[in-house]
């Protein structure tokens, strides 16, 4: 991917709500693997001019300015012995500045999640000639609208960016399944954990939660991995990482290895059973194993 199709893929993976220039810059700088140009003035000239020339890509202001994109690494602090992330105290929570707000169907066909997306002005004539010739710097629009700027790709470029180009592009998805990929989309590397998404996102049910990742599951759109967190508290806190294909990192702790050692124990007997007694006389941690059977069954049936 070029350059340029990386800063096209950046703004799509912002979803809806679009992205401003200097959360733009932040993307830019945190793209992995790393983005080829260095990022400085003459380069985001450049940029700019290449946002402004895609007809793909539309701009709007917002009614108020928006906060930068704030990036965090929730695998910095997995402990390294369990797999565990390891809540610590006094850690201040990561700001949300995408409130989930889904919007409704519409004649346009447009689906996500964007909090203004009646109230934000579309300015795309006052940036570009219908030519695809930029009209104001980057400097210039910086000035006029500031951090009320943003760049919004097309639909259709969403919608590619987010199921991959080896998934039937006329695949329909529930305005609520399309707002849970943008959003797993928007995490990147890092993901979505499903108990964020149903408590503090879109704060609804786990059922329903599960109702709508199960479209994305059945049409191979994302992956799920277990994720365990120990709380400051002491308790673990059981739930499924959830990431675009794309995104995707084999994460094991030494437990999913431990039951990958038991189920494979339990495949060389007789119908693949045995007593608790004989197997704990063959492997370790036994007590640990039961748990973990426990936890996939509960994923399984939840």
């Amino acid at each position: 991917m070029d350059a340029l199709s990386i800063v096209a893929d950046e703004v799509a993976l912002e979803g809806l709500e679009g992205i401003t220039l200097p959360s733009l810059w932040i993307r830019l700088e945190d793209r992995k693997p790393k983005f080829p140009l260095k990022l400085d003035d003459c380069t985001k000239g450049f940029i700019w001019r290449s946002l402004a020339s895609n007809a793909e890509l539309s701009f709007y202001e917002l009614p108020v300015e928006r906060q930068d994109v704030e990036l965090f690494d929730r695998f910095i602090n997995i402990d390294p012995e369990t797999g565990f992330e390891i809540k610590h105290k006094f850690i201040p929570e990561k700001m949300n500045i995408y409130p989930a707000s889904i919007i409704p169907e519409n004649k346009d066909g447009i689906q996500g999640s964007c909090v203004f997306f009646k109230e934000r002005k579309d300015v795309t004539k006052h940036v570009r000639c219908k030519s695809l010739t930029p009209l104001v710097s980057i400097q210039e629009a910086m000035e006029k609208y500031g951090r009320k700027l943003v760049v919004v790709a097309s639909q259709a470029l969403r919608f590619r960016t987010l199921i991959g180009s080896g998934t039937d592009p006329d695949l329909k998805l529930s305005n609520e399944s399309f707002c849970l990929l943008e959003r797993i989309g928007r995490g990147r590397w890092q993901g979505e954990l499903q108990s964020d998404l149903h408590t503090t996102l879109f704060k609804i049910d786990p059922r329903t939660m599960h109702y709508f990742r199960k479209s994305l599951v059945k049409h191979d759109l994302i992956t799920m991995q277990s994720y365990i967190r120990r709380l400051t508290t002491g308790q673990q806190q059981h739930t499924i990482l959830l990431l675009l294909k794309r995104f995707h990192v084999n994460r094991r702790s030494k437990n999913d290895i431990l039951l990958e050692q038991v189920s494979d124990f339990l495949q060389q007997l007789p119908n693949q059973f045995c007593p608790v007694d004989y197997l704990k006389k063959q492997l370790v941690s036994i007590s640990m194993c039961i748990v973990l059977f426990m936890f996939y069954y509960h994923l399984e049936c939840s």
